[in-house]
Parts: structure tokens; sequence; C-alpha cells
């Protein structure tokens, strides 16, 4: 399928609705960058596939944000040859689904059926696939339409099992690389669904060698079954269970309820047991208790609180005369301090007087008896004319406190022991009460004349009752051993059968799983079979593109040293794999990662020379096209020229659509793309002055050249 015209509104980088004449051998679009070139290109994947995978999967980013209808629309058309009647193919996106309509010479198509039919003209491989359209997309990408961005991504950036994808998807192995992956998804379930059936057999398996363990354990005792239960010893135990007041029927001993009924009867009377220990218990701290209380007088307190109150009243009056005294002793010193105080004074006035005697009083000049003044002023400075006081008094305090320690510690041992009465008089009321309690509790009237007597009866009566109930309880783990034993050969015999119906569920089991692992080692053996013929064939497939790309890596002329490029396939963990090497023939050096050693341009050379190689290897591609979206950007002069030289020698193969920014490269493009003859045809499409409405289209054709190519003397090549 070749290409006719395309027609685009709302998409991308068109906003209005613009037509493109696309019939003819080679189309040259030129734009400076952002004018539209990549949109055109997309919109033609777009419209066959209906994805642009490296734009993601929301088609609401297709839609351009200035157009008038708010939908991005996109129409091809398309034919085997230009004789032949076309294919409009139309791809609508309205803001929420995405429509398709393929128009044939059949008639018009839409939805599904459209896809089908687009898929089945285009590239009918891709219908088996389990995403057809992305399937169709890998493709295009793959071998007909080398994007702007991912110039590099083929050689440089996927992994060699995308790589081996992509190729397989080209030779027509895809499916069968589907298939192998389909297997190895299956072959993963039915391995987990195998070892989870093998998990549940397992715990049977345990289950029975439990079963087998339990039966040789069962068939190992000695079961003795003599001295077997008569039917009046059997009456005869449970008529003295109920007179004992356990309230129980007779049980058949061929009941199924035997065992829990014997079982039943024991415990009641186990509990029967522990109650008249309990009350047995009680007697003997009863009769304990009797016995302490016979011996011991019941304790008064009185007399002692008495001697207390006594002690008390006078230790309060000791500690009285005791802070009396100490008044009178601290008063009798103060006035002692001020009688001294006034001494001190009247010797200094004396002593100042005698220093200003004279004939007449200094102060009122009066006269007066200087001797007998004298006198009396130096007995003040000696001390004999001063009157202090007695400073003599008797000191009692020391008795006062020796009295009252006394009487403190006296206080303190009658404390005590009034602690002790009380406390001797606590148990003993205690005691009483304990004895009252235990009297009621016993149902014995403590009143009686001889209440001792009555406890020691009703101890006997408890002892005999006690041993009756072990009699009975030992008799019945006897009538439970014997039923036991009797039951457990009922037991084999059931586990016996249990154990022949887990052992068939078992084989049965382990059959289905020999089946299913074999089912899984068949399924191995396909999916390996399907990873060689995949490999085989898209070995073969490389081997035949090998040659040309090759030729075209050798033609451009990429590196001055690696100048030989070839195609390397492998499996790795089950994987195809497939890389791009670069080798060196002279120093017989090879790489196989040409990102380490071609420069930028250089390894979007190699890459355009492996698109090209692909597109026109493979036999058959989804059309016979090659886009190429502004492969020139990177490379340098050499490069370059080279890959005009390819490309002009591509364009007798395939339909040839080439873009670039550069308007005289573009100028270079159309002299080197020219058309030979009347019958073929180029075209130049130039991108110009984008506004919110989109570019502006101008399309020119490119005329033949009327002058035949002739060889130059110089030998300096072909025009």
């Amino acid at each position: 399928m070749r290409l006719l015209s395309l027609e685009v509104s709302g998409f991308r980088g068109f906003a209005g609705k613009q037509f493109f004449d696309l019939d003819a051998d080679a189309i040259i679009v030129v734009g400076a960058n952002g004018n539209g070139k990549t949109s055109l290109f997309d919109a033609i994947l777009w419209a066959l596939s209906g994805r642009v995978l490296r734009l993601g999967e929301d088609d609401s980013q297709l839609v351009c944000r200035f157009s008038d209808t708010g939908q991005a629309r996109v129409t091809v058309r398309l034919s085997q040859t230009r004789a032949a009647s076309p294919v409009t193919v139309t791809r609508v996106f309205d803001g929420e689904e995405t429509k398709i309509s393929v128009d044939t010479a059949d008639g018009l198509l839409h939805g599904p059926e459209a896809e089908g039919r687009l898929i089945q003209m285009i590239w009918k491989e891709a219908a088996t696939a389990a995403n057809p359209a992305h399937a169709l997309s890998t493709v295009l990408t793959r071998s007909v339409y080398l994007q702007q961005d991912l110039v590099r991504q083929f050689i440089d950036s996927a992994t060699g099992q995308e790589r081996f994808n992509a190729v397989s998807e080209l030779v027509g192995a895809g499916r069968v690389t589907d298939l192998q992956a389909e297997l190895e998804k299956a072959k993963a379930a039915w391995t987990k669904a195998t070892n989870s059936k093998g998990a549940e057999v397992i715990p049977l398996k345990v289950r029975l060698s439990s079963m087998d363990s339990r039966l040789a354990e069962l068939k190992s005792r000695p079961l003795s079954l003599e001295n077997s239960i008569t039917d009046s010893v059997w009456n005869t135990w449970w008529s003295e269970l109920q007179s004992l007041g356990i309230k129980s029927g007779v049980v058949a001993m061929d009941s199924r309820e035997v065992s829990e009924a014997i079982d039943m009867a024991i415990k009641n009377l186990d509990a029967l047991r522990r109650s008249f220990e309990r009350r047995s218990q009680l007697i003997e701290e009863l009769t304990k208790d009797l016995t302490t209380i016979g011996v011991r007088t019941k304790p008064d307190p009185i007399p002692n609180k008495d001697k207390a109150v006594h002690l008390k009243q006078q230790t309060e009056e000791s500690r009285k005369k005791i802070a009396a005294e100490q008044f009178r002793i601290s008063e009798t010193r103060r006035l002692q301090a001020d009688l001294k105080e006034k001494s001190d004074q009247l010797k200094a006035l004396a002593t100042l007087a005698l220093k200003h005697l004279g004939p007449t009083c200094p102060v009122c000049e009066q006269g007066y008896d200087l001797n007998s003044t004298r006198q009396r002023l130096e007995s003040f400075v000696s001390g004999n004319g001063t009157v202090v006081g007695n400073t003599s008094f008797p000191d009692i305090l020391p008795e006062l406190h020796a009295t009252l320690a006394t009487q403190e510690k006296e206080l303190s041992t009658v404390d005590l022991n009034l602690r002790a009465i009380e406390q001797g008089l606590r148990e003993y009321e205690s005691i009483q009460t304990a004895i009252t309690k235990r009297f009621q509790e016993l149902n014995i009237d403590h009143a009686a004349l001889n209440p001792t007597t009555l406890v020691g009866e009703a101890g006997v009566a408890t002892h005999l009752q006690i041993a009756i109930i072990q009699k009975l309880q030992k008799e019945g783990e006897n009538f439970a051993l014997k039923i036991s034993q009797m039951g457990e050969q009922a037991a084999v015999i059931e586990m016996q059968r249990e154990a022949e119906m887990l052992r068939g569920k078992i084989k049965e089991i382990d059959d289905d799983l020999s089946q299913r692992i074999e089912t899984g080692e068949v399924a191995q053996k396909v999916i390996e079979a399907l990873r060689d013929a995949a490999s085989r064939v898209v070995t073969e497939q490389i081997k035949e593109i090998e040659p040309l790309l090759g030729e075209f890596y050798s033609r451009i002329d990429v590196h001055p040293a690696f100048r030989a490029v070839k195609f390397l396939t492998s499996v790795v963990r089950g994987r195809g794999q497939l890389s791009t090497t670069v080798s060196d023939p002279l120093s017989e050096v090879e790489v196989d990662s040409p990102g380490m050693v071609l420069s930028s341009s250089q390894l979007n050379a190699l890459a355009v020379c492996t698109f090209l190689a692909l597109n026109l290897g493979v036999s058959r591609t989804p059309l016979s096209a090659a886009i190429l979206d502004d492969p020139l950007q990177s490379l340098d002069d050499i490069n370059l020229l080279g890959l005009i030289d390819l490309l002009r020698r591509t364009k007798d193969q395939r339909q040839l659509c080439v873009s670039t920014h550069d308007v005289r490269f573009g100028h270079l493009l159309s002299r080197k793309l020219r058309p030979q003859s009347r019958d073929q045809r180029t075209i130049v499409i130039e991108l110009d002055g984008w506004s919110r409405s989109g570019p502006s289209v101008t399309t020119r054709n490119i005329d033949c050249d009327p002058v035949q190519m002739r060889l130059v003397a110089s030998g300096a090549g072909i025009n």
C-alpha cells in the first residue's frame, strides 16, 4: 500500500483543516521546528494504527488546543498502485471515544469491522496478536516511520528482547513469539496449580501415616475382656449412684451413649467426693478450733485501759510543770540581764562624773559635799554601789525531766500490753465466729449439750461416704476401661476402612500429579521448540537483512575505523535477544554497544541505516513507504551527504517521505530526489508561519531533469 493523500483537522499542530497531496514517489517536507512536520507524520501513524505510543494511550493528548470543534480528525487515502481503487481511512476522536471508518470499493465499514478490515489490508499478521493495534503500531514505527525523537531508540535505548520482538513482528514470527509468551504464562499457571495439588496431598499423607501408627498401636495392645460386666453388677452400680443423690438413669451397655453416660457419672462422683472432702476438712478445722478455744480464757483489756488513762494524766501534768519551770527560769534570767545593764550604765556615769568634779556642780553650779559625792561615785565605779539582785535559784528541771521519762516509759509498756490483749481478744472472737460459721455450714447444732461429740460423729460419717464414693469411682473407671476396649475393636475396623479410602484418594491425586507433570514437560518442550523456531526464523531473516545494513553503513561511511556492522541474535533465559554490533575489520575489534564508540551523529547515521535495512530487507511491510522525520538534524556533513545518496537509491523501491528543518538541505534533497522520468513524481511540502489555526502549507512539484545523466570525464561521480 502507498500513500495518496492526507487530510487533518484539530490534530496536534493543525487546528484548522489541511489537505496534503502525497501521491508521489518522494515527498520532502520542509519547515522550521514547531511548524508541524512531526504532526503530519504522526497523523498518518494514528490514522492507520490508532496509536502514537511515544505520546501515551490517551487520545485527548492528540487534540489541538486551538481546535474549533474540540476533536481530532485524520483521513488517509491509500492504494496498492496508482491505478487501483483507493482506500480511505478516517479516524476521529470526539473527546470521549475514537471512531474509525474504512471506505473501499466494497463499501463503507465502521468500528471494529473497519479496524479488522484495515489490519487485513495492510498487516494481516497483527490480527492474531493479543493487541492488534499495538502490534501494528510497533511494526509501523520500526520499519515504516522513523520518528524524530526516537531515531536512536532501536540502537541505543531499546533492550535486546524489544529489538528481537520488533524484528519478529516484521518477519512474521511475532505470533510465534506471542504464542511462546502465552504458553509460558499458561505453563507457569499450570505449574502453580500442580504445586498446589502437590501441597494438598501432603496433609492427607500425614493423616494416613498417623492413622497407620494408631492402628499399629491399637493392634499391639492386649485386649483383655475377661470378667466382663454382668447386668446385675451394672444395675447395682447405677442404683448406688442414685442412692448418693446423683440423678442418672440406667444406660444399657450396648447403647451409643454408654461412654458419655459413664464419663458424666464419674465426673458427678468426683464432684461429690470433692464436696465431702471439703466437709471433712471443715470438720477437722472445727475440731481444732474447739480444742484451741477450750484451753484459752477470754482476755479483759479494761484494767490496762484504766491504767493507761491514769498514766496519760500524770505525763500531761509533768509536761505542764516542766513548761512552768522553764518560763520562771527565763523570766529570772531576763531580770538579771536588765539589772546588770543598769549597773553598767551607772558605772559609766560615775566614771564620767569623777572626771568633772569641782567645787560646784558642773551642771547646776550649786554647792555639794565633794568628798561624800566622790566616795559614792567611786563605789559605783568599783561595783560596790551597784545592786544586781539575787542570781542563785534552785534548778529542778532535771528532776522533772526524769520523772516525765519514767512516766512515758511506763505508759509505753502499758500501751504495748494493751495492744497484745486487744489482739488476743480479736483472735478469740475470730475463732468463736469461725466455730459458729462452721457449725452452720456443717448443719450441726452448736447449742447442743455436747457439740464436740456431734462433730466427731459427723467426721466418721463423712469419711465413710468418701470411701463409698471412691469405691464407686474405681468401679466406674473399670467399666469405662472395659467398654473402651470393646469400642477399640470397632474403632480399629472403622479406622482400617477409612485408611483404605484415604490410600485410594492419595493414589488418585498422585496419578493426577504425574499426568500434570508429564503435561508440563510436554509444554516445556513445545515452548523450547517455539523459542528455537522463532530464533531460527529471525536469524535467517537477519542474515538476509545484514548485507543491506552493511551496504548502507559503508555507503554513508559512518566511522573511519569501525567500518563493519552486523546483527547478533541470541537466546537468554528463554527470550530472544538482538543487538547491533560494529567492528574494525583490520584490528578485529568488535563492540556490541555502538553508543560506546560512536558519536551522536554517527549513532544517528547507524540508526537510519538500520531502519532502512529493516524497511527494505523484509519481504513485506504494512506500507510500501519509508517515512523519516528530520533524520538529518544530528548528522555532520560527511554523514549527511552519504545519507542523501542512500535515500536517492531507496526512492526507486519505496515511496519516500523525508522531513527537514533546514531549507538548504531541503533544496539539496529536492535536487537529489528529483524525478528521473515523466512517470515519476517528487513534491515538496513547505510548512511556514505557524499560527493558532496551524501552519501555512505550500506544495510544489519538482520537475524531472530534462538532461540525461552524463559520465563526467574526471570520474567525479554521478550527479
